[in-house]
C-alpha cells in the first residue's frame, strides 16, 4: 500500500505551490518520526531508564507516567492505538505463525506516521503477512521493501534489532552481561515448582534486610532467591547478587515465562550493575520477591514495567 504522504509528494510535482506544501509535509513527517528514533537510540543503554520505560510501556500497554511531556504522551497513546489495530489483525494468524514482538518492533521504528488513520484495515494484515511468509530477517526486509515500498538503512536495521532484543529478552547487543546466553532448557514441572514454593512461601511477611541471606537474618532479594532454590533442593544456587544470578541464566521472553523462572529489574537502586532486583515468577504475571515485606507483586504495576530488565531460566 502506498504511503499517503508519498502520493501527495508525487502529485505535487507539477505545481510549485503544491511542491512547497509537500516539502513542508515531508519535513513535518521527518520530525514526527524523529521522536521514536531518538528514543530508540538509547534503548540499549542500561542507564537510559526513561527511554526503556517508553518502549516497554508502549509494548505492554502500561499506564503513561505522570509528568510525561504532552507531545510524547500523545505519541505513546497513538502508538498503543496502532498496536491495538495490529492485535486485531494478528487474530487472523495461528499461534506461532509469526513473531509478534518482531513485527511490532519493525512497526514501531518505521511505519507509524501521521497518516496512520488513512491506512485501510487490510494494511495491518498485509503488513503482518510479510513476517509470516519469511524464513529470516532478510526475507522480512525484502518483503517489506516491496510492500511499503521502503529501502532500509543500516541505522534502521540496528534500531529494529536493538528494540527487538530489549522487548523480547530484556537486553541488547550492547548491554548483554555475563552468561545470559544460549537456549533455555525445560521449565520446572509442577512437582518441582511446588517444592520451590513450599520453601519460598515460608518467609512471606518477613522484612527486607539488606545483605540478609538466611531465615535468622531475613533476606534481601538475591538472598531470598538463593536460599529458596538451594534449600528446596530444586537447584543449587550459592549466595550471590541479582546480577550474579542473571549471569547464570538463559534469556526467556516475558510472554514465555513459566512458574519457577526468574524476573530481573534495573535501576531500583544504585547497585553498580545493570541488574538490581530479582523475583521468582509464579505465573499470572505475578512474582514472589523480597520486597518489604517479602510477598507477591504484579508485574503489570507501572513501577515494575518501568524497571523491567528481562526474564531468565537457570541453566
Amino acid at each position: 500500500m502506498a504511503n499517503p504522504m508519498a502520493v501527495l509528494a508525487v502529485r505535487a510535482a507539477g505545481d510549485k505551490r503544491l511542491r512547497t506544501l509537500a516539502a513542508s509535509v515531508i519535513v513535518g513527517l521527518v520530525v514526527f518520526l524523529l521522536v521514536p528514533f531518538l528514543v530508540l537510540l538509547s534503548v540499549a543503554n542500561a542507564k537510559a531508564g526513561y527511554s526503556q520505560e517508553i518502549a516497554r510501556i508502549v509494548f505492554d500497554g502500561g499506564e503513561i507516567p505522570d509528568g510525561t511531556p504532552e507531545d510524547l504522551a500523545g505519541y505513546m497513546e497513538d502508538m498503543m492505538d496502532a498496536f491495538a489495530q495490529l492485535d486485531v489483525a494478528l487474530e487472523d494468524f495461528e499461534d506461532g505463525e509469526l513473531d509478534e514482538v518482531k513485527a511490532k518492533s519493525f512497526f514501531y521504528v518505521l511505519y507509524f506516521t501521521e497518516a496512520k488513520s488513512d491506512f485501510e484495515d487490510d494494511f495491518y494484515r498485509d503488513f503482518l503477512e510479510c513476517f509470516s511468509d519469511a524464513d529470516n530477517d532478510e526475507d522480512i526486509y525484502s518483503s517489506l521493501e516491496s510492500f511499503l515500498p521502503h529501502s532500509f538503512t543500516e541505522t534502521e536495521k540496528e534500531e529494529i534489532h536493538e528494540l527487538y532484543l530489549f522487548i523480547k529478552f530484556g537486553y541488547s547487543s550492547t548491554n548483554q552481561i555475563g552468561g545470559i546466553t544460549g537456549i533455555p532448557g525445560e521449565a520446572f514441572n509442577d512437582e518441582t515448582f511446588a517444592k520451590l514454593m513450599g520453601e519460598a512461601t515460608k518467609y512471606i511477611g518477613r522484612p527486607y534486610v539488606w545483605g540478609g541471606s538466611t531465615p535468622s537474618t531475613s533476606f534481601d532479594c538475591s538472598g531470598f532467591v538463593c536460599w529458596s532454590y538451594t534449600k528446596s533442593g530444586v537447584y543449587n544456587l550459592p549466595r550471590t547478587t541479582a546480577q550474579g544470578i542473571y549471569n547464570q541464566c538463559a534469556p526467556v521472553a516475558k510472554e514465555d515465562l513459566k512458574p519457577g523462572d526468574l524476573v530481573f529489574f534495573t535501576g531500583t537502586y544504585n547497585s553498580g550493575s545493570p541488574v538490581s532486583h530479582i523475583g521468582i515468577y509464579v505465573g499470572d504475571n505475578q512474582m514472589l520477591h523480597a520486597g518489604d515485606p517479602i510477598g507477591y507483586a504484579n508485574l503489570g504495576n507501572s513501577y515494575w514495567i518501568k524497571h523491567w530488565y528481562g526474564g531468565g531460566r537457570l541453566l
